[in-house]
């Protein structure tokens, strides 16, 4: 019984002790945004738009049948600081990497699709 006891105020008094420091969200560089990328229309949207638009990707894939992939990414990076007991503080890093892919051929945007990457 007394045991019991002892685990249950250990529990209580743990409750708590482990709390965010301090947590901050760098933005790296930056080639699109979601609200522009959600414009893009397949059938519709011209290669000229998608280079005024987003600028030089920042790597482009050619197919044999000429139509080419262009890709563009964001990076940020997040730091969180946790905090043990007030006693141990533990850096925790991310990076979070958003790209965005257009296909193009003969001028027009057939296909764009988003990808998400966490490391």
């Amino acid at each position: 019984m007394f045991s019991r006891i002892l685990l249950l105020l250990g529990t209580l008094t743990m409750t708590g002790c482990l709390f965010t420091v301090d947590s901050d969200r760098h933005a790296g560089s930056s080639q699109w945004s979601e609200e522009l990328a959600r414009r893009i229309e397949p059938g519709e949207t011209t290669q000229v738009w998608v280079e005024e638009t987003f600028g030089e990707p920042a790597r482009r894939t050619e197919h044999a049948d000429g139509s080419q992939v262009w890709h563009y990414e964001n990076t940020s990076k997040v730091d969180t600081e946790v905090g043990l007991f007030l006693l141990f503080h533990v850096d925790v890093e991310s990076e979070v990497e958003k790209r965005l892919s257009v296909t193009i051929k003969e001028g027009i945007v057939t296909d764009y699709w988003t990808e998400n990457s966490r490391y």
